[in-house]
């Protein structure tokens, strides 16, 4: 009976205490000091666990631009020099026709004007007396004054004259030995594998330019198909250009300047990552790293060269930066650890 007396109390106790609901149950408005700071504790882990992440991965994971970027700056300017070499060869061959049939057109006249003298000496040999001789010579002038004007209204209204079979032929090797030298520029300004690979199209150029002139009836159809002509040559090697050209290159300084701005806006959010992660500090320990490739990328587009060597160029310069930022983030890392062990006061073996 003691002891059932003393177990009474205490069962009403506990039952009295279980029942009672929580402070922040009863209140749901106002926390206890516990749960605010469980939370902030939550809060703050959830925070360190996300830097700690964040550090964990690499802030720069490449170069700051593609080194392709430095196609942009290529001049825009299209290349006509395969329809230009046409469009010469054309007025080349034009001039030699029309000086052709001019000297056609001279020795016909001498031919008249021989005619004319021979029969006005025969008139004269055979006339019997100067009235004779008169009447004949006047009959004389007036068929072949007829004849010269026939023959001056023909040439007038022959404005233009179809080159013949050999005028074609040797227009045609005059173009192809032109497309040796256009070869030459080409390996010059493109490359000799671009050279090389716009050899199909030289040569399909000068046989399409043989066979218009083989079929053209008038100068306006003869312009007509050899601009045809050019502007598909201008085309087949602008294809050619945009996948084996190499061109030369040499950027102007406001091309540089583009570039050296991309760069720095590109380096300054990386920065900003920096400054979050690590702290100002670290910030300016970038500033060495960048430099070295600014000014690297500066100079590269300034010296005249081949784009594929400045593409290589570029390239390296931004895998190294990428390997310094890499490894100067290893270090940073390095730095917080130790500092967290200090402050626990633990070595950071056993920190880790």
């Amino acid at each position: 009976m003691k002891i059932s007396r003393l177990l009474i109390p205490a069962l009403v106790s506990f039952c009295f205490f279980a029942c009672t609901p929580p402070e922040e149950d009863v209140h749901p408005k106002r926390r206890s000091s516990r749960a605010d700071n469980l939370q902030r504790y939550m809060t703050k882990a959830q925070e360190v666990r996300a830097l700690a992440q964040a550090r964990s991965k690499p802030l720069v994971s490449g170069p700051l631009i593609p080194s392709g970027t430095l196609k942009e700056y290529l001049p825009k300017t299209p290349d006509h020099r395969v329809s230009q070499q046409i469009v010469t060869q054309k007025n080349t061959l034009q001039a030699a026709v029309r000086e052709a049939a001019s000297r056609r057109a001279g020795e016909k006249a001498s031919v008249l004007l021989t005619q004319f003298r021979d029969d006005a000496v025969q008139a004269a040999l055979s006339s019997q007396s100067p009235q004779e001789l008169s009447a004949k010579l006047q009959d004389l002038t007036a068929q072949y004054s007829q004849k010269l004007s026939d023959f001056t209204q023909e040439e007038e209204a022959q404005t233009w004259s179809r080159p013949d079979a050999e005028q074609s032929r040797f227009s045609r090797q005059v173009l192809r030995d032109g497309s040796r030298r256009l070869r030459e520029g080409i390996a010059r300004d493109y490359g000799s594998l671009c050279a090389q690979k716009a050899e199909p199209v030289l040569q399909k150029a000068a046989d399409d330019y043989w066979l218009a002139l083989s079929s053209v009836p008038t100068p306006e159809d003869a312009e007509r198909e050899l601009t045809r002509v050019g502007d598909e040559a201008d085309a087949a090697f602008a294809a050619v250009v945009e996948e084996y050209g190499d061109p030369l290159t040499s950027f102007s300084e406001a091309d540089a300047a583009a570039l050296r701005a991309r760069l720095i806006a590109a380096h300054q959010e990386i920065e900003a990552q920096f400054e979050k992660l690590y702290g100002k500090e670290a910030v300016l320990q970038t500033r060495d790293i960048f430099e070295k490739y600014k000014n690297g990328a500066d100079a590269l587009v300034r010296q005249p060269g081949r784009l594929s060597h400045k593409l290589e160029q570029l390239d390296a310069l931004g895998a190294a930066y990428r390997e310094q930022m890499t490894a100067l983030q290893v270090r940073l890392n390095g730095e917080l650890e130790r500092k967290a062990a200090a402050a626990r006061g633990m070595p950071l073996a056993a920190a880790k």
